[in-house]
């Protein structure tokens, strides 16, 4: 894979999540497409229209962010049920360069430009508490 080596280490805080999770979620931001710095209105914006297109698909959703390992950086994002076809469109869409899926506890980084997913282990070792 040819993506930046800081997603391999991304933890997630999760806001009312549902318990217990459900057995197989994505989780895709809209946040600065493909990696640029975007200033946070325009960031905010399309995070609305990415909640706004889970509201129009009837999608269960809540908040997952994804964070480097000192919680220093953040990126919102949405956690929701979807198959690989319709997340990898809805991420690369929002011009990410990655999405991950959770299957039971085992979290996949996949590659929105191939499609090919990692496994980085356990979802939950990777969950930290909010607040």
């Amino acid at each position: 894979m040819s993506l930046p080596p800081e997603y391999y280490s991304t933890v997630f805080l999760l806001e009312a999540s549902p318990s217990p999770l459900p057995a197989s979620f994505v989780i895709i931001t809209a946040y600065n497409p493909m990696d640029e710095a975007t200033p946070e209105e325009a960031n905010e914006q399309r995070d609305d229209e990415l909640r706004t297109l889970l509201e129009l698909r009837q999608i269960q959703y809540f908040r997952a962010i994804g964070c480097s390992p000192d919680l220093a950086h953040r990126e919102p994002g949405w956690a929701f049920p979807a198959g690989a076809e319709e997340a990898l469109e809805t991420a690369r869409h929002f011009r990410q360069r990655a999405l991950w899926r959770i299957e039971g506890d085992e979290l996949l980084l996949i590659d929105c430009s191939d499609g090919v997913g990692e496994s980085l282990g356990s979802f939950r070792e990777q969950i930290r508490p909010s607040g």
